[in-house]
């Protein structure tokens, strides 16, 4: 493997091989099933395939703009995700958008107070009601 290669994957984003159909069919209320018309009310692809951070946009905002972006990755930072990629939306969003930087540390203290959830396999929680997992995790 070459290191182009393993940078490459480092930054590859997970991604699930479920449908927007198989999304909307989970009951409503769940996870799953608002999921499926978060990506089909947001989503400018044809096929959306749900990513992580579809789910963690769901879970922390529900906004689609660029400085609820960065405030996600703030909340992700402040949970425990020291990634490459967090950091680099924080530093870039932070710069972009400076009369934001209190909303953005608010939310990095909102993800510090949260149970740790960012490292879990969000596509095994489909089936559960979002508000049970928000006060499971403490998530605001």
């Amino acid at each position: 493997m070459t290191l182009v290669t393993t940078i490459i994957r480092h930054f590859e984003r997970p991604k699930s091989n479920l449908t927007l159909e198989d999304l909307i069919t989970y009951p409503q209320d769940t996870l799953g099933n608002q999921l499926g018309k978060f990506l089909f009310n947001n989503s400018y692809e044809q096929e959306p395939i749900p990513e992580k951070e579809d789910i963690y946009r769901l879970l922390i905002t529900k906004e689609v703009s660029n400085t609820e972006e960065v405030a996600m990755y703030c909340y992700l930072f402040g949970n425990g995700d020291k990634s490459l990629q967090t950091v680099f939306s924080i530093v870039t969003g932070t710069l972009l958008y400076p009369h934001y930087i209190q909303y953005f540390y608010k939310r990095y203290k909102d993800g510090k107070r949260a149970f740790r959830f960012y490292d879990l396999d969000c596509f095994k929680m489909l089936h559960l009601p979002v508000n049970k997992i928000k006060d499971a995790f403490l998530i605001q």
